[in-house]
């Protein structure tokens, strides 16, 4: 991700995005998933633009440039009972990512940004 950027995933609670929640708390409780994995926090500074409010529930097969970009939104945030979330659909709206890798023995890079590839 700091080499290359996200990706948007093929998948998710609100179809293929990138997800993030809104605290480093509400993460121990989101990367439950057999595909997720622990380590380190990446603190993202995302542009939301203009959100989608979906309650609960979203649409898992739900197409990014149709049923978000084409409607005025620019992302959806939700909150499936465990922590609001917020899903973009472009990797454009990603401004910076900063990592926190408190759980290695080198913490020299604790408080180094990274430039988003590309921007």
């Amino acid at each position: 991700i700091l080499r290359e950027g996200f990706k948007s995933g093929s998948r998710g609670w609100c179809g293929g995005g990138i997800y993030f929640a809104v605290s480093a708390q509400a993460t121990n409780q989101k990367t439950i998933g057999p595909e997720s994995k622990k380590g380190c926090i990446l603190q993202v500074k995302v542009d939301v633009g203009k959100p989608k409010y979906m309650g609960q529930y979203c649409d898992r097969g739900m197409n990014g440039q149709t049923a978000v970009l084409d409607q005025g939104f620019q992302s959806v945030t939700f909150d499936p009972s465990d922590g609001q979330e917020y899903v973009v659909y472009r990797n454009s709206q990603i401004l910076s990512i900063r990592r926190y890798g408190w759980w290695l023995p080198d913490a020299a890079v604790k408080d180094a940004y990274w430039d988003v590839p590309g921007r």
